[in-house]
């Protein structure tokens, strides 16, 4: 809806045809049509905050609606919802996603400031920037990128596909000599792991926030750069309100997780040829949650 002006200088809100400045409008059951100007002015600090809400939300939902064994999943849990809620009942699957991370996000904790540098100063001549993918220049999207191939295709082997979409919605650290990456990780959602539980009359239940770690890397080993890159990784999942942060740990580097309280779930499974297990450490406590 476009916020426009009347001929009498009055606000209303109406869509607005891109070939004529009229605005058609029902309201009671009554049409009519105005002449009038689109308004130019600043938004309020309510719409900036639903245009945000709306922009977070749709970076979760549109990984999800991609998948088809989560819109399965959606579809069936849309069903019982309805079922049990016929005068509410949703149309469609993105319409259920939708509002059910909305609701999750609103009732998430306020993100928490942390200084992600207070316990790990780095050594003379390095610098670590913690972004989001639209803040990354070309120029560091390439040395990342650049990076990963050294490390996943000619160190290891692994034949795949790197750009996995996961980067658009993914925090990313990287610790850098001048321009070169020597040390990498990234941050995200797992579309699954923060699916919102609600009970019969559509109270969210309390559910822990996960987020993931993921590609990361050192190119210079034996000298603490792994660490310094974990530890500013965890500050960071804090920072951003996580309760649990998981990762697919490579069988090697287990011990390397454990000395930072992560801890294994399941068994070992096979990931691009290498086994891989999946290994977790909790960030916040049952007494912080209540």
């Amino acid at each position: 809806m476009a916020k426009v002006h009347r001929s009498d200088g009055s606000l209303v809100s109406g869509k607005l045809s891109k070939k004529s400045k009229k605005v058609h409008r029902t309201r009671n059951g009554a049409e009519s049509t105005y002449e009038m100007e689109c308004y130019s002015g600043p938004a309020s600090k309510a719409q900036k905050a639903a245009r945000s809400l709306h922009a977070k939300i749709c970076a979760v939902l549109n990984p999800l609606m991609s998948d088809p064994e989560q819109v399965k999943a959606l579809e069936a849990q849309m069903k019982e919802y309805n079922s049990r809620h016929p005068s509410d009942k949703f149309l469609t699957v993105r319409q259920y996603a939708y509002e059910l991370i909305k609701r999750s996000l609103l009732d998430r904790n306020p993100v928490v400031a942390a200084k992600a540098d207070a316990k790990t100063p780095l050594p003379r001549g390095l610098k670590m920037y913690i972004k989001p993918f639209a803040e990354l220049s070309a120029a560091e999207i390439y040395e990342i990128l650049k990076a990963r191939f050294s490390v996943f295709v000619l160190e290891q082997g692994i034949m795949y596909l790197d750009e996995d979409n996961i980067d658009y919605t993914a925090t990313h650290l990287a610790l850098r000599r001048a321009s070169k990456v020597i040390a990498y990780a990234r941050l995200f959602e797992q579309p699954g792991d923060n699916t919102p539980a609600y009970d019969e009359k559509f109270n969210l239940l309390p559910s822990p926030h996960v987020l993931r770690a993921g590609r990361m890397l050192t190119l210079e080993h034996g000298k603490g750069y792994g660490r310094i890159l974990l530890t500013r990784l965890i500050a960071e999942a804090k920072r951003q309100g996580a309760d649990i942060l998981r990762i697919h740990a490579q069988l090697d580097a287990v011990p390397f997780y454990r000395h930072f309280r992560f801890a294994k779930v399941g068994e070992p499974f096979t990931e691009a040829g290498i086994p891989h297990v999946l290994m977790e450490r909790k960030l916040t406590s049952a007494k912080r949650k209540k």
